[in-house]
Formats: C-alpha cells, sequence, structure tokens
C-alpha cells in the first residue's frame, strides 16, 4: 500500500468515545492515526508511537483488491521499547464517510448474538492519508479467500469436488446468514472472491463495505435474489487456464442453489416466496446449461 511509505513510525492519537467519530475524524491531517481506546497494555497512546512493517505475505490466501489493501505489523513502543506487535490489514476509502459506514457495519456484525453467527475483522481505527481515510482492522492468519482456494487449481482440468463442495457451502452459509438476520443484510457484491473461510472452514466475512440492511418489502425482495444470482454465476465464470469452467456445475446447484432454495420459506414472507423461488428455479437452469 504505497500511500503509507511515508506513515511507517506515528504517534497515535486516542479515540475513547466513537459516538462522534465523522467530527474527530474529520480533524485529523493527513499522516495522522487514531486508534480507538486510550491505551494499549495500560500505557496511554500519547506515551506511546507505532512501527508499522509492511508484510506482503500476509496476503497470500487473499487476492490484491482494488482498495489496495496493505498488510503490516503494528509494533507498539514505549520509549524505544517494543510493547506488542499485532498483524494489522489497513484498507484506504474513496470518502470517509464510506470509510465510517463500513466501520459501523464490522462493528455490528461482531456484536450480534447468533448461534451460527459469522465474523469479520475487527476496526481498531483509522489513518487520514493525503486525500482518502484508511481503516485499521486486526488481522487473522488462517482466513481464506474462496477465489485463492481455486487459484491453486487452474492449471488443472477441473476443481477437486472437496474443494468445490467447501466453496459452495462457505458460499450458502455465508448468505443464508446475513439473508436470515431479524433485520437482514445484502451483499450487494457478492463474487466468489467475498467469500472466506478460516483455518478450521468456518465462514468468515472478509468485505463488509457494500453490505445493506434492508428489508424484505416486494419492492427490494430482488436485491436478495440478485445476491443468489452474483454468486451462483460468479462460482459458475471461474475458468482454468485452457479457458474451461473449472467448477462443477452440478455442485453449484447441489450445495450452493438447492439449499438456498430450500429455505425460502423460512427466509421470505408468503407475499414474496413465489417471487424467489421462480427467480431461484430460473438461475437453477441457467447454472445447469453452463450460463
Amino acid at each position: 500500500m504505497r500511500q503509507l511509505e511515508g506513515y511507517l513510525s506515528i504517534t497515535p492519537i486516542a479515540i475513547d468515545d466513537t459516538s462522534d467519530l465523522r467530527e474527530q475524524v474529520d480533524q485529523l491531517s493527513p499522516g495522522d492515526i487514531a486508534l480507538f481506546g486510550t491505551d494499549r497494555l495500560g500505557v496511554p497512546l500519547d506515551y506511546l508511537y507505532i512501527g508499522l512493517d509492511p508484510r506482503d505475505d500476509y496476503s497470500e490466501g487473499r487476492r490484491n483488491s482494488i482498495n489496495e489493501v496493505g498488510f503490516y505489523d503494528a509494533t507498539s513502543y514505549c520509549s524505544g521499547v517494543p510493547l506488542t506487535t499485532q498483524p494489522w490489514a489497513i484498507k484506504p476509502y474513496l470518502t470517509p464517510r464510506a470509510a465510517l459506514k463500513d466501520i459501523d457495519t464490522m462493528r455490528h456484525i461482531n456484536s450480534l448474538e447468533h448461534p451460527q453467527a459469522i465474523r469479520t475483522f475487527e476496526p481498531k481505527g483509522v489513518i487520514r492519508l493525503e486525500k482518502e481515510v484508511a481503516v485499521i482492522t486486526d488481522f487473522i492468519q488462517g482466513v481464506r479467500s474462496c477465489d485463492s482456494l481455486i487459484d491453486e487449481y487452474r492449471g488443472e482440468t477441473i476443481l477437486p469436488e472437496e474443494k468445490a463442495r467447501l466453496i459452495a457451502r462457505t458460499a450458502f452459509a455465508t448468505m443464508h446468514y446475513f439473508h436470515s438476520l431479524e433485520k437482514p443484510y445484502t451483499m450487494n457484491d457478492a463474487q466468489i472472491k467475498n467469500f472466506a473461510f478460516t483455518i478450521s472452514t468456518e465462514p468468515w466475512c472478509i468485505d463488509t463495505e457494500t453490505f445493506q440492511q434492508t428489508n424484505k418489502d416486494s419492492a427490494k425482495i430482488t436485491r436478495f435474489v440478485r445476491d443468489v444470482g452474483s454468486c451462483a454465476y460468479s462460482m459458475s465464470g471461474q475458468y482454468n487456464y485452457d479457458g474451461q469452467r473449472i467448477l462443477n456445475s452440478e455442485l453449484i446447484i447441489e450445495y450452493f442453489i438447492k439449499p438456498y432454495e430450500e429455505s425460502i420459506s423460512d427466509l421470505y414472507s408468503y407475499e414474496t416466496v413465489d417471487i424467489v423461488q421462480a427467480s431461484i428455479e430460473g438461475l437453477k437452469q441457467d447454472i445447469a446449461q453452463g450460463a
């Protein structure tokens, strides 16, 4: 992440009260780093400085995003003595508004109490760049995007069945969870690159920037259907190096589309079930025909 090359040693600013975060971010100058909370290991933040050591190897298992997410080891120093080192991911946003919205989304997702809760990275603070605001999150090693798993096998004729099942099940579990919440989310960029799993193959949410909370009335139901279609077509549209489709369409249907289809009556009201059902049936036919 080239924009941070000049900011590799930074004295942090404490943000204890995040209720007026927008105003506090507006007051930051380029190069300022603001961390949520007042201390690290009991040491006030204004006694510390943060050293950022680029770690490009942390990007393994994740595609480079259009936002140029940077990965770093962040070491907190007090009087020149290193106190702790934490892995960080730092993602720039085009506007402060987009950054703050995503912080709110990440925090809300991680606060939900649910037996099948799917978590995302925890926001730790922000960095003011020359023209943008970047959000700092913790970085958890072992989280892997589904498209990076496919990349390992693009030299093969077809993706091994157990890998295809893992990808389809991860996509279904993630989408079903967010669509089933009391106040549901649509993903709005449900490409396979935005689905991920942990080292124990549990679903993990890696990109919440386009998430939107919305209701399921008839005027907005297409947003949920669009999520399902985007994901299915994204899986079907993965190719090997010879230009052949690498995911078996039958597995996409069996482990992604059918489970979602079977849950329609639980996810949607009587007034909208038929709309969703017809859309999913058409999607299933498209994928079976190689769309």
